[in-house]
This record gives C-alpha cells, structure tokens and sequence, in this order.
C-alpha cells in the first residue's frame, strides 16, 4: 500500500485543481517547476502528453504508466498482478503499455470482455484513441488475489459497469468507480444499472466494518462509515437516476 497510498494523498488536491482550472495550460503552468513530489511529477507527465496531442488519448495514460513505475522502481517495489476494476476506457487505455512494460498479462472480469473486444471505437467516441487491448486472464467473484502478505477477496459489484470489480482486505476496500466519497458510479453509460448498482452496495459492501478504508478509481479516499453519513445516495437524501 506504500506507493498507493504516497500517489493517492498527495493527488487529490491536484485533481481538484485541475477540474477547476480553465485549460490543461493553465493548470499546467501553474505545477511546481522543481518537484519530486509523486503526484506532481505525474501530474505532469501526463498534462505534457495532454497538451501535445491536444485531446486525451493512450498517450496520457502511457505516461502515467512509465512514471508509476518509476516511482516503483524506486521504491524497490515489485509489481506482480496487472488487474483492471472494471473495462472502461479510462481505466484501460493504458493497458499495453503496461503490459509490454511489466511482461504480465492483464486480468479482468469476464464480463469485461465485450467492452474490452470494441475498445477502439468506445474510446473514439470519447476522444481517445487506443489500440487493441487483450486480456489475459479472468477474475471471478470469491476468488483471492495474493499481493505479498496480503489477500484481497473479490466481490463482483455490477451497475457502474457489468464486470465492475471491488477487492477487499481486512480494512482496506479497492473499490473501483462503484463508489467515490459523496457519490456513486455513473450508471448511464452501456452497461449500466442504478438497481444492479444499488444492490451491489447493500448487498457486497454495506455490511463490511464501519472503518473500511475506500480507495475509489477517482477522487479522494474515504471510508464507509462516512459514507453512510454523508453519501446522499446511501442516507436517502437523493435517489440515483
């Protein structure tokens, strides 16, 4: 959890600077010019691919991949598994570039293999451009992924995605783009299902301790009992569309 959680504190501050800046350029301009913050540095790595092909594509995610590893690298880390939450293309355009980096295969839900087969065209449609991604090996609901010491549980959690993954360890859930602090996934995208979606957190995720730990695919950690508190869509204040 070393590097996730070095890269995951110090991001979030950026990422919410970054949606709020005015251009790519603005927000890039405005980075530390001398850093070796972990986040800064792929911060910047990625706004600099951004910038030079003018649209997101593979190239943004390419280079957030070779700093990851660095960073890795550096810390005398060890990467085993290569495994995607779920196929949207946000989370998978830079799959092959890890792939050729790490020589490991990419694991996924079998579900995922119809968006992961028509990659291409889904990301044309949201301005990315990426190549064939093939995967390599499938997850499952109950099995164990083995990371050192640590196991994490799989539990299958459709709605955002129908091959939508979460993987828990004894305080820590990984939780993919199911639920983010104060929200949840989007559920208007080919594949998915508020109820499905709903019932994945009731029936998978409500349940584990209070304390739990949520590393969401986007934004801020959280935990789960701040979400039952204040996620408007877990305490009934709002209801999904």
């Amino acid at each position: 959890f070393k590097l996730f959680k070095t890269i995951n504190k110090s991001t979030e501050e950026f990422e919410k600077k970054f949606w709020k800046a005015k251009s790519a350029e603005s927000f890039n301009n405005n980075l530390p010019v001398n850093t070796t913050d972990p986040a800064t540095l792929i911060f910047k790595a990625a706004m600099a691919e951004l910038l030079k092909t003018k649209r997101q594509s593979s190239a943004v995610q390419a280079a957030r991949v070779e700093r990851i590893l660095e960073i890795a690298n550096h810390e005398n880390m060890i990467i085993t598994r290569l495994i995607a939450t779920h196929c949207h293309v946000d989370h998978i355009a830079g799959a092959n570039t890890a792939m050729e980096k790490l020589g490991l295969p990419l694991e996924i839900c079998p579900l995922g293999k119809y968006l992961l087969g028509n990659v291409g065209p889904i990301a044309a449609a949201f301005g990315y451009s990426v190549s064939e991604i093939k995967e390599g090996g499938y997850l499952n609901e109950g099995d164990i992924v083995k990371i050192g010491k640590t196991e994490f549980t799989i539990l299958h959690c459709p709605g955002h995605s129908p091959d939508s993954l979460c993987f828990y360890s004894e305080g820590v859930l990984i939780g993919g783009d199911v639920i983010f602090r104060g929200s949840l996934g989007r559920t208007d995208l080919p594949g998915g299902n508020t109820e499905q979606l709903m019932n994945s957190i009731t029936e998978k995720i409500y349940d584990l301790p209070e304390d739990t730990i949520i590393y969401p695919g986007h934004g801020p950690k959280t935990d789960l009992g701040r979400e039952k508190k204040e996620n408007p869509y877990l305490n009934g204040r709002l209801k999904l569309a």
